[in-house]
């Protein structure tokens, strides 16, 4: 049984509303000093110096992410059905930590590196010197590898790894909508309500009705 918060706690956003959490891991998660440094990451990279507003950071991003995916959990028919207690808090993991690894500027210190941000996410979601492993373990000893399957897909569940990368993801159904607020474009803009709504679970797969 996943300890849950003695009430939910809430975060405004400005593209969902409120973040809802009452796991206590999640709360925790968000301490971690590998999530807290993603405040300093852009989510557009240098994108700001065209759009002045794009300001947004990974960390307001992955916690859209995990709102969506919170969502999709609790209100989309057959999900829960398919996934138990333990999956589901994984996919909430993941979909909090999906970008964990991200360098400065985002996808532009991948070209400098050469290093993809997923490898560096695994890694830091599976070291046992980190916060965030000791935070995981603390919850489930097999929650850290559970999270870095889901993230790397060979979790043997494709219902989770739908949930977090696929073309009908949590991730880009957040971005889409976050970086249109933040830029002020209108493109990217979409009916997340009416997609929530006709989701479906078909096969073990998330699919529209």
């Amino acid at each position: 049984m996943m300890r849950r918060l003695n009430e939910t706690r809430v975060l405004r956003d400005p593209v969902h509303g409120y973040i809802h959490i009452d796991l206590q891991v999640i709360w925790k998660l968000l301490d971690a000093p590998e999530f807290q440094r993603l405040r300093r990451i852009h989510q557009l990279g240098g994108v700001m110096a065209v759009y002045h507003t794009a300001e947004h950071s990974r960390f307001s991003h992955c916690l859209g992410v995990y709102e969506i995916c919170r969502r999709i959990l609790n209100e989309v028919p057959g999900v829960t059905d398919t996934l138990d207690e333990f999956e589901q808090t994984a996919a909430l993991c993941a979909a909090l930590l999906h970008d964990l690894g991200h360098g400065p500027l985002s996808h532009s210190y991948e070209a400098i590196s050469h290093i993809h941000h997923e490898a560096v996410t695994c890694r830091l979601i599976t070291n046992p010197e980190g916060e965030v492993y000791k935070i995981l373990t603390g919850e489930n000893p097999k929650l850290p590898a559970m999270v870095a399957a889901i993230l790397e897909h060979r979790s043997g569940c494709a219902l989770l790894e739908d949930l977090i990368s696929s073309q009908l993801d949590c991730d880009r159904m957040d971005y889409l909508l976050r970086d249109a607020y933040e830029t002020g474009t209108s493109y990217g803009r979409f009916d997340l309500e009416r997609i929530l709504r006709t989701l479906r679970v078909k096969d073990g797969r998330l699919c529209i009705k």
